[in-house]
This record gives structure tokens, sequence and C-alpha cells, in this order.
């Protein structure tokens, strides 16, 4: 367990800077939809959906944990509005809508809010872009900018906060829904200011695939790359697998098979977690002298309640052995006699 979650702060960490590369694209993003200028190319910037395509690989079991710290970095810098869909749940534009507004009147920013939004959930109106940018203005409009500064997150610096929308696998979203939605989008963005992340496994290429030039055109893209999984696996044999932390140390067949699985099948950092997790538990299982596999105080204490033949086992250790072989004469009788 201490592995996993080590493991999982080390990704935290290795995503740091492509955060805060995402969280200045979108704060610039918000600043656009605060102005109000009437210069005409001001005017064509703010009919465009400002769109950060995320390039995170095709580890794609790995993708939950990067989109979960990422909702919880731009709740905390950016806006409390954070939607996050997945294909499987958007088959056509309907359900699209529905899921969207029902997770988005779950990110309330006050307590008036949510009751107003249960009561919305309960009557199952039907979902469309007017209805939420009519919950949106009324709810922000609601917001009090007199809120005290202890009771305001990072995220509530903008007096009206964008709805960021994270799409987390967009290559399996239907082209229809996608472009329905941009249009629609595009239409309402000066009453519904959102911001859209696309997760992409591939290639940004299938945004124009996925697109024609006439939906494409209405959205300002810029491209994010994360770490290559390669990048990630070598972090974690370096910062976990070889270094004095965990005792535990993986014979080389068996680091070989990990890897080989890692490299030639999935590149999935989790799966690679989860086959370090099996090694571990087939080794306590298996190997009775697997107790003293702790830190060195631990261990010191547990030698005191060895049975006889764990005491044997550790007598039948080649290490053991030319310990013993080193020692004199009559301290070799008394290892391997006396318990």
């Amino acid at each position: 367990q201490q592995m996993k979650s080590e493991t999982e702060q080390l990704q935290e960490e290795l995503n740091k800077n492509l955060f805060s590369s995402l969280i200045e694209f979108l704060q610039k993003s918000c600043s656009g939809f605060q102005k109000n200028s009437r210069d005409w190319g001001c005017q064509i910037k703010l009919r465009e959906i400002p769109t950060a395509a995320l390039i995170l690989g095709v580890n794609v079991t790995d993708h939950d944990l990067t989109f979960r710290s990422l909702t919880e970095a731009l709740q905390n810098n950016v806006t409390p509005y954070v939607v996050t869909l997945q294909a499987k749940d958007c088959p056509d534009i309907k359900h699209f809508l529905q899921k969207l507004a029902s997770q988005l009147m779950g990110c309330c920013v006050d307590e008036d809010s949510k009751e107003g939004n249960i009561q919305v959930a309960q009557k199952k109106t039907h979902c469309s872009m007017d209805s939420l940018s009519s919950w949106y203005m009324n709810v922000t409009q609601k917001t009090d900018p007199k809120m005290p500064r202890k009771k305001r997150t990072s995220s509530s610096q903008w007096q009206s906060p964008p709805v960021v929308l994270i799409l987390k696998d967009m290559e399996s979203f239907t082209t229809k829904v996608l472009q329905d939605f941009i249009i629609i989008s595009s239409q309402h963005l000066h009453e519904f200011p959102l911001i859209l992340i696309f997760g992409i496994a591939t290639s940004p290429i299938i945004i124009h695939r996925l697109l024609p030039h006439a939906v494409s055109s209405l959205l300002c893209i810029e491209l994010f790359q994360s770490l290559s999984c390669k990048e990630h696996l070598t972090t974690v044999l370096d910062k976990l697998l070889l270094t004095t932390q965990f005792p535990f140390k993986l014979s080389e067949k068996v680091l070989q098979i990990l890897t080989n699985i890692f490299l030639y099948h999935d590149f999935s950092i989790q799966n690679f977690i989860k086959g370090l997790q099996l090694s571990l538990l087939e080794h306590f299982y298996s190997q009775p002298l697997s107790v003293l596999c702790c830190n060195l105080p631990e261990a010191k204490r547990r030698i005191n309640f060895l049975s006889d033949n764990q005491c044997e086992n550790i007598r039948r250790l080649p290490s053991f052995r030319r310990y013993v072989e080193k020692q004199a004469s009559e301290k070799q009788v008394a290892l391997l006699t006396d318990d």
C-alpha cells in the first residue's frame, strides 16, 4: 500500500509542470472571457472555444489518476465548475447534455445554489444549452462578491469563473456528438463561458479526423504533451526499487518480465505496480523468512521470536554459510547448533 501511494505521489510530481502549463492557459482564457472589447479581432476570438489538447499516451489505465489530480488542481486554481465526461456515457447529444448538467449542478459555490440544484435535478427538466446558460447566470449572480477572503479559494478570483469540460477519451466520442456540442456551445459562449480539455491517447491529428474544418475552426486549440510512459517507469524504478526505502528487491528475471509486459503490452504504470504487488504477495506467502523483510530495528526484534524451523532455514542460506565460514571454529559450532 505504501509503495502504491508513493507511486501515485511520484506521478503527481511528474505531472506538476504539465498541470502548471494547463492552469496558465486556462487562466489566460478566463481573462479573455472577462474582457469586453469591441475590437473586431477580439470579437472573433471570443467566438472560439479555448481548447487544450492533452496528449497522455496509450497507457489508458493510468489516465484516471491523471484526470483526478488535474480536476483537483483546476478546482483549486481556476474554477469550481469542472466536469469530466466519458464517451460510453454520451451516445448522443441528449445524454451528453444530461451528464454535463447533472455533474455541473453539483459544483455549487454556496449552500443556496446547492439547494436550488437539488430541486432542478429532481424535476428532471429537459437539458439544453439555454437552460445551462440560465443556470450559470443564476449561480454566478448569487455568488456574493463581498464573501470574506478566508472563505474564498483561488478559483473564486474570477467574477464569472468558466466551466471546464474534460473529455477523458476524446477519440471514442462519435463525430456527430462532438460536432453538435461544439457548434451549440460556440453560440452560447458569452452566456456560458466554456473551456474544453480533450484527453487524447494517440495523436492530435485525431481532432481534425473527427471534426471538419467548419467545426474545428470554432476551437482555439493548444497542445499539451505529458511525459512519456518510459520516463514515468524510469522514475519509478530509480526512486522506489533502486533505493533503501523499500527493503524488498526483485530478481533479474522477475524485473525483466514486468518491464517486458510494460514495454510490449500496455505501457501502464498502474499495471506494473500491480505486478510488483503480486510479486510481494507471492514472496511473503511462499518464503518463511519473509518476516525479516522489513527495516533493521524491526528485523532485530523479530529475530527473537523465530521458530526452530525458521532458524534452520536461515542456516541453509548461502549468505549465512559464507558468514559462518569466516568465523572462528568455536563460533561456527555455536552458530550451527545454538538457536
